[in-house]
């Protein structure tokens, strides 16, 4: 009997809790609705000026055009990717346009909208980046590919492979490394990397009883990254290789490399 009541007494507080939670549930579902208006209220809204824009599928002359904006009809700018804008049509049409057509249309107060070109603040945001370059491995010739992911704004995880050409002996590197950009906003933006992988070594086949080796290694690399234009840097880099061999010693090889780097 005990029991029973104990439960009977707490069937208006279930009913209140569930009320509660009804409550809070329709709040969400009004603030998120509210947020989704406000967000849409902010993007900029442009009417085409000019007889028609290409619309594209994607960001790049590459993509297909796949619908043709005519003139009076009204637009929405959602976001920018380096010199595409992403935009809305009335009709529920999504699509790109390059930043040059912004030019034939009009805002408001009847002018065109004022967005600057491209610059390198604007590839702060970006993910992915491939480069190569070229430069001297303790006397060999070196040529390598990089590929790396920023994760945060001042790490980036890469992968870098090397091929070596010199005298008495070619050698390839693959290694994984952290990068530190202290400064990504600089337009000459020093970095800092450790690295880790092997190297495969293959003496000159005139040498007598040379066999190939294969060992790790670690690296510390110094360098820095020089903007140039739109998306392309320039990067200079010096590499200290701490070779781990099954001799008695290990080696340690200097390498200087100067290459050319592209985000997206």
């Amino acid at each position: 009997m005990d029991l029973q009541r104990v439960l009977e007494g707490l069937t208006p507080l279930r009913a209140g809790l569930s009320a509660t939670k009804k409550l809070a549930t329709s709040l969400t579902i009004i603030f998120l609705t509210l947020f989704g208006v406000c967000a849409q209220a902010d993007d900029p809204k442009v009417t085409v000026a000019n007889t028609f824009i290409d619309v594209h599928t994607g960001p790049g002359r590459g993509y297909p055009v796949f619908y043709i904006i005519e003139k009076d009809e009204k637009i929405t700018l959602e976001k920018r990717r380096t010199d595409w804008i992403k935009i809305t049509t009335r009709r529920g049409k999504s699509g790109w346009i390059h930043i040059d057509n912004l030019a034939h249309t009009q805002d408001g107060s009847g002018q065109a909208p004022d967005i600057t070109a491209a610059t390198q603040d604007d590839y702060l945001e970006r993910r992915w980046e491939i480069g190569f370059a070229t430069g001297d491995f303790d006397g060999a010739d070196a040529l390598s590919l990089n590929a790396g992911f920023r994760f945060t704004e001042h790490l980036t995880a890469d992968l870098r492979l090397s091929q070596n050409t010199g005298q008495f002996s070619d050698s390839q590197i693959l290694s994984v490394g952290l990068m530190h950009q202290p400064f990504p906003e600089w337009p000459v933006s020093p970095y800092f990397r450790l690295g880790t992988g092997q190297i495969n070594i293959e003496p000159s086949a005139t040498l007598v009883e040379a066999e190939d080796r294969e060992d790790n290694l670690f690296q510390t690399s110094l360098g820095t990254y020089v903007y140039l234009t739109r998306r392309f840097f320039l990067r200079i880099d010096a590499t200290h290789h701490q070779i781990l061999t099954s001799r008695d010693t290990n080696e340690e090889v200097t390498e200087w490399q100067i290459g050319f780097n592209v985000y997206f």
